[in-house]
């Protein structure tokens, strides 16, 4: 089994003060003073992906674990992390491109190094990713590909005969199913999926082997594969106002407010049920 787990490294938005949020000319908010993290969604697929291994292993049927994502040189130091956390490889595909509202761009590009390159049979992505949120990749991926798509996935587990047991949330409850790759699978919110941190040993095992750089124009333009999608074009940005308004009821007790509240609004709304 030969598992490919795509994710984004993203600047962390909790940290920047509300007075920074200023739009510049390119449509765009300056975070180069920001951390830069793992994308959480993704952060659960690797930490998944690794568990994935580590059970494997005791079955004796261990899987190669391809780390891969699209970007800038900023994602060095995260592709190292993996390597010395027993990733086999860790693969960027160089793009100076803007693509946070791109979800065809990034699902093509990925699309070909499956095809081209990984020949991975499993993939596995977050659902979502900042600063898009479009929540859109991962199918758009699996629609290239011509295959099947499970989304909101928990946990992954190693079944008989190279299969998956898949856990996933859907809308009535939890559905948990035994699967044949290839497939794509969307990871939602997963308890206990929080990454590990590599050991010092590991990180002077491993964490000095080299990552490994793909340019995506040279990646789209070998093997007939298609030009990448032209995608959306981006007008504008806002923040979204979730200010609502509200009522401060007064009283000099929680009895006289809560005696305030019934008379004043809903005595007259559950007369009405």
């Amino acid at each position: 089994m030969n598992i490919l787990v795509c994710f984004k490294v993203v600047p962390d938005l909790d940290l920047m003060p509300g007075g920074d949020w200023n739009v510049d000319s390119r449509l765009r908010v300056e975070t180069g003073y920001v951390k830069n993290i793992i994308n959480p969604y993704d952060e659960s697929a690797l930490e998944i992906a690794l568990q994935f291994a580590d059970k494997a292993d005791d079955d004796q049927c261990s899987p190669g674990l391809t780390a891969l994502t699209i970007g800038d040189s900023k994602a060095n130091l995260h592709l190292k992390t993996l390597r010395a956390l027993s990733f086999d490889r860790a693969v960027r595909i160089d793009s100076k491109e803007d693509l946070r509202f791109r979800p065809e761009t990034c699902a093509a590009l990925i699309s070909a190094y499956i095809n081209k390159i990984g020949k991975n049979n499993v993939v596995i992505m977050g659902r979502q990713s900042g600063v898009g949120d479009n929540a859109q990749t991962p199918l758009i991926c699996a629609e290239m590909m011509g295959w099947p798509c499970i989304t909101q996935v928990s946990s992954i587990e190693p079944a008989a005969g190279a299969c998956l047991r898949v856990t996933n949330l859907v809308d009535d409850g939890t559905c948990r199913q035994t699967i044949e790759p290839p497939c794509i699978l969307a990871i939602g919110n997963a308890p206990n999926s929080y990454l590990r941190v590599p050991t010092l040993k590991d990180i002077k095992a491993h964490g000095q082997k080299p990552v490994e750089v793909i340019d995506a124009a040279v990646l789209m333009a070998t093997g007939g594969q298609p030009a990448l999608p032209g995608g959306c074009e981006l007008l504008g940005i806002e923040a979204i106002d979730r200010r609502r308004s509200g009522i401060i009821i007064e009283g000099e007790t929680a009895a006289e407010k809560t005696q305030a509240l019934y008379y004043s609004y809903l005595k007259g709304w559950l007369a009405g049920i």
